[in-house]
């Protein structure tokens, strides 16, 4: 760490400091944690005052706070590096749902970690923060681009199959009656989802993020993550029911028969069903 913050440099840190509170006027970090962050991070080959303006201060505070876990500081981030995405990511024809998860994942990866130190203790200020998240965000939109080219999307059969099953002859029959029109039911329904509910139905039955972690990425508490999950669950059978209504004309018995054994078999079908919205259509 740099060391004699005495002097001109003294004075430099303060006019650092001031700075870096009026470009992030709701964030309060106190001024020794920023000036031991700082100085960790300062090219040690460079005179003191030198280093100092040529980097980027203001945005090493807001990483600082961030790394504590300040919420003022994470809804600052969320609102400096985060919002910009979407015109930049739709301005390269990336998919609204697509961009809400790669934007999650820079929520995941860079402020929280999933495990592992957050990212954002790897920016050390040669750039701007948002130039820094920018060119995260297009590498990982391209990559899941990139992906979905090269991978073939799930077969439509496997998907029925694992909601309705092949064991009960009633359920068979019927699984033979509907396939095109629950399918195209089912899949419409989770087209309807906003981006936000898409990306967590996503999170919890593909990446098998549990109860728990959803709420640490959300910042809510774990029941209000729960009735997350239940609403977004909830939307798809309700949406694929009046679909098949609409569709078929058949007795509410009979449809609930059906509907029952796709909210038991619900987590298989979702996880198959989720992975092949991820990839796109064919």
């Amino acid at each position: 760490m740099k060391s004699g913050w005495t002097g001109s440099a003294e004075s430099e840190f303060l006019d650092v400091i001031s700075a870096a509170q009026d470009a992030y006027p709701t964030v309060c970090l106190p001024s020794e944690v920023f000036l031991a962050y700082l100085g960790d991070r300062l090219p040690s080959e460079v005179p003191l005052p030198l280093a100092i303006r040529q980097t980027h201060t203001a945005d090493l505070y807001l990483a600082c706070a961030c790394a504590r876990r300040d919420v003022r500081a994470l809804a600052a981030f969320d609102d400096r590096c985060l919002r910009p995405l979407d015109r930049v990511l739709l301005g390269m024809g990336i998919a609204d749902d697509v961009i809400a998860e790669v934007k999650q994942e820079i929520r995941n990866r860079v402020l929280i970690g999933d495990g592992k130190p957050p990212k954002i203790v790897e920016f050390e200020g040669r750039g701007d923060l948002r130039s820094w998240v920018r060119v995260m965000a297009v590498r990982w939109a391209l990559q899941r681009q990139s992906r979905a080219r090269r991978e073939q999307p799930a077969d439509d059969d496997r998907l029925l199959h694992d909601i309705v099953g092949s064991s009960n002859p009633e359920l068979d029959h019927a699984k033979g009656l509907y396939r095109r029109e629950f399918k195209r039911a089912f899949e419409e329904a989770l087209r309807e989802l906003p981006a936000r509910e898409l990306v967590l139905l996503r999170q919890h039955h593909v990446d098998g993020s549990t109860i728990d972690e959803l709420a640490a990425l959300y910042r809510v508490h774990r029941a209000t993550a729960a009735r997350m999950l239940v609403r977004a669950r909830t939307f798809v059978l309700e949406a694929t029911r009046a679909r098949m209504m609409a569709q078929l004309r058949v007795q509410p018995h009979e449809l609930d028969s059906i509907l029952r054994m796709i909210r038991s078999n619900l987590d298989v079908s979702l996880g198959i069903a989720l992975r092949r919205r991820k990839r796109g259509p064919p």
